[in-house]
């Protein structure tokens, strides 16, 4: 089987080992913001949703940031590392979220 790499493709390869460094420091972050910096607060499970994509927004906007494209280049790589970032990590961020309740 032949598979063929594209520049999307390599823009989201380039920045797997970096969403896999900063995906945990950026759930603590976000649950910690989410219950307004109140540690003796916790979320509930209505708010999964929520924490989700504040974790997914803030990781994919924080990688788009650090590149020097911009305009429309910037909000496609955007919305490919959300995608990207939801599917992949989806199973990730949902344990810790259960594991905070």
């Amino acid at each position: 089987m032949k598979y063929i790499i594209n520049e999307y493709h390599l823009g989201l390869l380039r920045r797997i080992s970096m969403i896999e460094d900063l995906i945990d420091p950026i759930m603590e972050e976000s649950y910690d913001f989410l219950r307004n910096h109140d540690v003796t607060k916790n979320l509930n499970k209505k708010e999964y949703r929520v924490f989700e994509s504040t974790v997914v927004m803030v990781l994919a906007n924080r990688l788009a940031n650090q590149t020097s494209l911009e305009g429309d280049e910037k909000v496609t790589l955007r919305n490919q590392l959300q995608r990207y970032i939801t599917n992949e990590y989806g199973s990730q961020i949902k344990d810790y979220f259960n594991s905070k309740l």
